[in-house]
This record gives structure tokens, C-alpha cells and sequence, in this order.
């Protein structure tokens, strides 16, 4: 039996063959997608890699800028991706500040309260300092009592909780903050010689957390320190029985101007489009009471890891990929703002960082217009079976916020942030604090977030 084709039947014919054709090649498409995404949650969880290497990088101890510690730290990083198969390796040269703590203790009639010096602190007077304590709320207090003399020769004592009923501990973070920023020299206007504040966090433990502060245009610079959260509980209490009595403090501290370090660049060029850059970044450099685990020793191993796992791939991405590890965000977000000038007139089309914590990720947030976030969200059930569903547009990280451009999207990775605050700027930010399975899902989640904003053109 002959059939017999017309060309109005030949022409609808085609446009069928032609639909399903695309239909079949959609569902391949999204297979493959689901296929590349569990290769990358398989291979991070299997090989840990990233965390290896966190191991590595905080055997080298706290990572102050401008420290010995942190130019370990920029040679580890510098000779590791030598090693991972990328094009080219190389430094850039910042100039970053060189701050070190000295002595720092604090008793209230010989009862100790722990202690640290705030980052860029003046050190108190050779031996330290004895004098009354003046316990302030927030600001407000602080004016009232200031204007009426009573701040004057005192130590002012900001008692100010991160709040608990915030379910983004970030916020709560966001809130307090500005206690630790402008404190002193807020406390300084009304005569005071020294200013401390309740350590920033959550939990109720004895380990006080440190944090850069901020002169601003202050006439008279004094010192300014932390106390852990049981240590504020008690400096409470002991003002309460004894309004008149005196604490002892004693944080030593010395500036030695700006020295030179260095940010660690890699990149992989794209094979469709090599000037069109992809930067994944954490921040190299820690405080220097702990190992710098998750705060930001996570965040650099998850871009080298998730690199690693996109390099690995038989097809290369269209775009460049580049790695940038940050130095001096903690201290003024120097080698952000000298990358950000020297590649100016380079075209970045996307820029994510890893900056909170090595936790269990729960997403990412976008700084973007609202066109393309809504295409970024497309992608959003292919996360759900790994337990991330946030794709929020709450903006992206301090580091590549530095980096503007029309097209640009910025993000971050949104881990888990319950505990972060925990450990965040103390002794307790250590190795043994991460979870090994929580970071390598942060590590495959940033691979995965790349590949389908490369492969599927999102970004421009």
C-alpha cells in the first residue's frame, strides 16, 4: 500500500516531527541536568575533597591579614590549584593592615571575665586600666546618661543580645552589630576611656567573640573590647549588688601600618566564551583566635571544590571560571576592592561567593534583576532532593558585592545558618566544628548552581 503525501500533509508533518523532537530534547536536557547534579553530590560526598583540604589550610592556624599565618596561607592556596588543572595561577598584590593582639584580660574584684580585643582596638595604658563600669542598653541610653556627665572616666559596657526571636540568625547579626562598629567611638564623645560589648552570638558560653570595629572620625581613640555572653550575664549581675565598683582591663594591642599580601586567582577558560567571566570566591584570611574553619576556611575549599568538580567534567563550560580567594574581608575588605578595580573593565557575568559557614545549605540568594531571577528559579526543583530550596533575592556577600557591572549576577550560598553564630569570630571556629558531609554538599550545591547558569545561558 503506497502513501501518498500532500504538501500541506508534508508541512505538518514537520511541524510535529518538530515538536516532538524538541520535546525529546528537552527531557534529555533536564535527565542530564538531574545525571550532572547527582555526579556532583556523589563525587564531593565520596572523595571529600574540600574538606581535606580544610584540613590543610587550618592546620595553618588563624589567618589575620598581613600575619605570617595568612601568607602560609596564600602559598597554600597559590600551590593547591596549581595542581587542579586550570590555566593559569597567579597573585595579585593588595596592601592590607597589620594588627596584633597582645595581653588581654579583665577581672571584677579578681573574678575573671573572658575577654578579647576588638579588630583595630587601641591597646590600654601599659598595665592596664582600673575604673567604674557604666552598663548601657543601646544608644539611647548611652546619649541620656552621656548628656547628663555620668559616661565621663568610665568604662561603658554595651549589653545589647543578638535578639533570639529573628529565625535568620544573619539578621540578629545585622541588628547588634553596630555596637561592636561604632561603640567606642560613640562612647568616646561622652568621655569614657574604654568601651566592651557583649559578644555577638546566640549561645550562652564563656568564649568571647572579636570582630573589626571602627573609629570613624572619633578625636580620641579607646580601647575596645569583647566579653563572652556568661561574661556580660555576670558584669550585670556584679553592677547591680555594687553600682561603684571597679573592673580591671587589660588589652594590649599594637598597629604596624599597611604591609603587602595578595589575593589567589585561577581561572579555566571558557571554551565558548572566554571573556565572559565566572568567579566563584571565599575569603582567605581569619580571625586569629581559631583555625578560620567555617568563617571563611569553608567558603574557600567549597570554590576550589566546586571547581575541582566542574573541571573534572568532560565538557568544559562556556564561560571562564575563576576562583578568587579573597584576602582581608574581616579587616576592611581590601583585596576585594583592589580585584574589583583591577578587573573593572573586564565582563563579569556572574560572581558567587561562600561566606557563612560550612553548614548544611539551604540555597542561595541573587542580586539580580527580577527577569532573570525568576529564570534562576527555574532551576529550584532540581535542588529539592539535596535540601535546598531557598533562591532568594537578598542580595550575595561582601567580597563580590565589591564587583559591579549592568549584567552581573551576584550571589551567595545560604547554608544552614542556626549554629553559625556559635562559632563565629571565637576560639571555637575550628576544624573539628565542621561536618564533613555539610560542607561537601555546600562544595557539589555551588558546582551545581554554575554548571546550569553556564549550560542554559542565564547569564549573559
Amino acid at each position: 500500500m503506497r502513501v501518498v503525501f500532500s504538501h500541506a500533509n508534508f508541512f505538518f508533518m514537520r511541524i510535529f516531527l518538530s515538536l516532538l523532537f524538541g520535546l525529546h530534547i528537552c527531557l534529555i536536557s533536564a535527565q542530564s541536568d538531574e545525571a550532572v547534579l547527582q555526579s556532583f553530590y556523589t563525587t564531593a560526598l565520596e572523595k571529600q575533597q574540600s574538606y581535606k583540604w580544610l584540613g590543610e589550610l587550618c592546620a595553618i592556624g588563624g589567618r589575620l591579614a598581613g600575619s605570617e599565618n595568612a601568607a602560609e596561607a596564600v602559598k597554600w592556596g597559590y600551590e593547591t590549584m596549581k595542581e587542579m588543572g586550570f590555566d593559569t595561577v597567579y597573585l595579585q598584590e593588595t596592601e592590607v593592615p597589620h594588627w596584633v593582639r597582645g595581653v588581654e584580660y579583665a577581672h571584677w574584684n579578681n573574678l575573671p571575665l573572658a575577654v578579647t580585643s576588638l579588630g583595630g582596638s587601641v591597646s590600654t595604658p601599659q598595665g592596664g586600666m582600673l575604673a567604674e563600669v557604666v552598663e548601657v542598653a543601646d544608644f539611647d541610653e548611652l546619649d541620656s546618661l552621656g548628656k547628663i556627665g555620668q559616661i565621663e572616666g568610665k568604662i561603658v559596657f554595651y549589653n545589647y543580645p543578638m535578639k533570639q526571636h529573628y529565625i535568620k540568625t544573619f539578621h540578629a547579626y545585622g541588628d547588634a552589630v553596630k555596637y561592636r562598629w561604632r561603640g567606642a567611638q560613640m562612647a568616646s564623645e561622652y568621655g569614657a576611656i574604654a568601651s566592651l560589648v557583649r559578644s555577638l552570638t546566640n549561645r550562652l558560653d564563656d568564649f568571647p567573640h572579636t570582630g573589626s570595629m571602627s573609629y570613624q572620625d572619633a578625636e580620641i581613640k579607646i580601647p575596645s573590647g569583647a566579653i563572652s555572653t556568661i561574661g556580660a550575664e555576670r558584669l550585670s549581675e556584679y553592677l547591680k549588688i555594687n553600682p561603684r565598683g571597679k573592673l580591671f582591663l587589660q588589652l594590649e594591642s599594637k598597629h604596624h601600618g599597611r604591609v603587602v599580601s595578595h589575593n589567589v586567582i585561577a581561572e579555566k577558560y571558557g571554551a565558548r566564551y572566554p571573556e565572559k567571566i565566572m568567579v566563584l570566591g571565599g575569603h582567605l584570611d581569619s580571625w586569629d583566635l581559631a583555625d578560620g574553619a567555617h568563617d571563611d576556611g569553608a567558603g574557600c575549599v567549597h570554590a576550589m571544590g566546586a571547581a575541582k568538580l566542574l573541571l573534572d567534567r568532560e565538557e568544559p563550560l562556556k564561560r571562564t571560571l575563576r576562583v578568587v580567594l579573597f584576602m582581608n574581608e574581616e579587616f576592611g575588605l581590601d583585596g576585594a576592592k583592589t580585584y574589583a578595580d583591577f578587573s573593572e573593565d573586564e565582563m563579569h557575568v556572574l560572581a558567587i561567593e561562600s561566606d557563612a559557614g560550612g553548614y548544611i545549605p539551604r540555597g542561595f540568594s541573587f542580586d539580580t534583576d527580577a527577569e532573570t531571577l525568576e529564570k534562576i528559579r527555574t532551576f529550584q526543583p532540581l535542588f529539592l532532593p539535596y535540601g535546598l530550596f531557598e533562591f532568594t533575592n537578598q542580595g550575595s556577600g561582601a567580597d563580590v558585592g565589591q564587583i559591579r557591572g549592568k549584567n552581573i549576577v551576584l550571589g551567595g550560598l545560604r547554608p544552614e545558618s542556626q549554629r553559625y553564630f556559635d562559632v563565629h569570630h571565637a576560639a571555637t571556629d575550628v576544624y573539628g566544628a565542621v561536618n564533613a558531609r555539610e560542607l561537601e554538599m555546600g562544595t557539589a550545591s555551588l558546582a551545581a548552581i554554575v554548571f546550569l547558569l553556564d549550560t542554559h545561558d542565564v547569564i549573559r
